[in-house]
């Protein structure tokens, strides 16, 4: 049985919470507590909708209630999470922003594994990619596009980075992220015989060329360096978006969705 929540206002900058909160900034601490923030009203909603773990729900105290906060702030009650008034200036030192909503939740981070049966899925696999938007960008899409699983190789930024999850615009709540080593993500694609579509400029094909048989990962690299080699020898298909222009490379995030689109015009289904 789960303990219902407790209701209190917070003052001051200096309590303990507040600071904890605020260290959240930091990779390093949202590593040690395993939570993450999350700011808005339609977010913090969908991470509910989605049955994420709230620590604490922070509200502006000098803000009148809508129906729907009420709504939200009795869920995160019911729920076991604390539900907590503080200032203006509290949530503006919290969110780093001037003009910051009137909710941020403090939410229990979750990772999945590598998945051991395989449907006809859409996979994405990202690797050491370095921009927490790109990165919640690709999450967006991939819900969009119903894909369900990301896959973060290597030095990967942390998706529940404040900037990411911004980006993501609670997508993150819909996605299974799975953090893993190369090795153990070749294995697995070997092990599961699972289509590796990789994205790159030497030895591709054009992407309307692609064999988008489900199940698929498709398999993009950082921002500068693209995929390392070891993961283009591991690549059934290697694929590329043409530019007519005089730029040579899309944004990582804008070209995971041109080719994710594609995938789905080719499995409408």
């Amino acid at each position: 049985m789960i303990e219902i929540g407790k209701n209190y206002e917070i003052t001051s900058l200096s309590n303990y919470r507040i600071k904890t909160i605020r260290s959240l900034s930091q990779r390093k601490y949202r590593s040690e507590l395993k939570l993450f923030l999350a700011e808005g009203m339609r977010v913090c909603r969908e991470a509910l909708n989605n049955n994420w773990s709230f620590k604490y729900l922070l509200y502006d105290k000098s803000f009148i209630y809508k129906p729907q906060i009420n709504d939200l702030i009795n869920e995160v009650l019911l729920k076991g999470g604390d539900v907590v008034g503080v200032t203006p200036n509290i949530l503006k030192k919290i969110s780093h922003k001037d003009n910051p909503q009137n909710i941020l939740g403090v939410i229990e981070q979750k990772w999945s594994n590598l998945p051991l049966n395989l449907n006809k899925d859409i996979f994405v696999a990202l690797e050491s990619i370095r921009d927490p938007g790109n990165l919640g960008t690709v999450i967006r899409t991939m819900d969009a596009v119903g894909a369900r699983e990301c896959i973060l190789l290597g030095g990967c930024t942390d998706p529940f980075s404040y900037e990411s999850v911004r980006a993501s615009m609670g997508a993150i709540f819909n996605v299974n992220i799975t953090k893993v080593n190369l090795d153990d993500f070749i294995e697995w694609k070997i092990k599961n015989k699972v289509s590796l579509i990789g994205t790159a400029l030497k030895n591709a094909s054009d992407y309307t060329k692609t064999k988008w048989d489900l199940p698929f990962v498709l398999v993009a690299g950082n921002e500068q360096k693209g995929l390392s080699e070891m993961i283009l020898s591991y690549c059934d298909q290697i694929i590329k978006i043409p530019m007519f222009g005089s730029s040579d490379s899309l944004n990582l995030a804008v070209s995971t969705g041109v080719a994710l689109y594609e995938s789905i015009r080719k499995n409408p289904n």
